[in-house]
């Protein structure tokens, strides 16, 4: 009779949510934007979204049926492993309806993994509306921080979820590593709700918390962030949140670079930077020999991408020379020396 009686309330929940909607070369470094072994930067501009809207009180009696009915027996006795998990997909879309740390907290009752699992991930496809991120980048959050980061960082651009989450399912460098990553979500449109989410951090985590968000909020609006950064009253935390900045918005002068034939080639001019504005550097030179100011002349030729990167960025108004050679010159043509002032790369998303 039990059993009976769950399977009315599943039927009378579930079968509603059955309708609904479910569903050049690449550049190896440049002086602009270094990789980064975990990207916490959106790749595009991302809009955050509302917190969720209340539930009306019919959705919530019937979640708190289900919340119920799944507690005292939460899989009618079903043994086969297919069949479990279509229960349990089915129960948590309906749970997704209600009180969202109700569903949290029945998910996290799941001892085995891939149980647990499905429910998160009903949970999350429900909140999100199946606008789910790369597999890419969840994957590597879950191997990082486990499947709890994993499946969080998807309710990244709705702080109210994120955090509720982060709080109930993960702890620790994993807790920290979603709130980094819903700040950083957050951080262009209400950065004050975004350095916020820093508070919540012990000590020990808050230096990485600034950092990323800072580094993050400099590639997408750079003005922003330096602008918010010079108001940092302590010179320490000031000169530290310019420096995260300029990990990804360096001072340099705005060319992308890439080894080939042992020299570093020019891919890209960025527009406005000092050497797109100089007229002197063409997509395609190869760099034979870099100069700090006035000192003397390093051989390029053979050197990894990274120290001739680490040797084109440096401070605001310092002079870079270079020596290139055209991306058709014949192997007598002399290189044509080039001298240019670094200034801050800037962009805006």
């Amino acid at each position: 009779m039990l059993a009976v009686a769950i399977l009315a309330v599943g039927v009378t929940v579930f079968h509603p949510w059955s309708k609904s909607k479910t569903d050049s070369e690449p550049v190896a470094q440049s002086d602009v934007q270094p990789p980064s072994p975990i990207s916490e930067t959106p790749a595009e501009p991302v809009h955050v979204a509302p917190p969720p809207q209340p539930t009306s009180p019919a959705k919530n009696v019937a979640s708190k049926n289900v919340t119920n009915a799944f507690a005292s027996d939460p899989l009618g006795g079903i043994t086969n492993k297919l069949d479990r998990l279509n229960r349990i997909r089915q129960t948590f879309l309906a749970l997704a309806a209600g009180n969202p740390t109700n569903a949290l907290r029945a998910a996290k009752e799941f001892t085995n993994e891939t149980e647990r699992e499905t429910a998160l991930l009903a949970l999350v496809t429900q909140w999100t509306q199946g606008n789910l991120g790369s597999p890419q980048d969840r994957g590597r959050y879950t191997s990082t921080y486990g499947v709890e980061a994993g499946l969080g960082i998807e309710l990244a651009n709705n702080p109210e979820l994120a955090v509720l989450w982060a709080n109930e399912l993960t702890e620790g460098e994993a807790r920290a590593a979603i709130l980094r990553r819903t700040a950083l979500n957050l951080v262009g449109s209400d950065p004050t709700a975004a350095f916020a989410l820093g508070d919540q951090l012990p000590a020990e985590q808050q230096r990485k918390f600034l950092d990323t968000v800072f580094a993050g909020w400099g590639a997408s609006d750079t003005d922003a962030a330096l602008s918010a950064a010079d108001q940092i009253q302590d010179p320490a935390e000031r000169d530290a949140a310019i420096a995260a900045i300029r990990t990804m918005a360096p001072v340099g002068i705005g060319a992308a670079l890439s080894i080939q034939d042992g020299y570093a080639i020019v891919n890209q001019l960025f527009p406005g930077t000092p050497a797109e504005l100089s007229g002197q550097i063409h997509p395609g030179d190869r760099i034979v020999a870099l100069a700090q100011g006035d000192g003397s002349f390093v051989d390029a030729r053979g050197l990894p991408l990274k120290d001739i990167v680490d040797m084109v960025r440096g401070a605001p108004n310092s002079t870079l020379q270079l020596r290139l050679l055209g991306a058709d010159a014949g192997p007598e043509t002399p290189p044509r020396t080039v001298s240019i002032l670094r200034d801050q790369l800037k962009f805006k998303r």
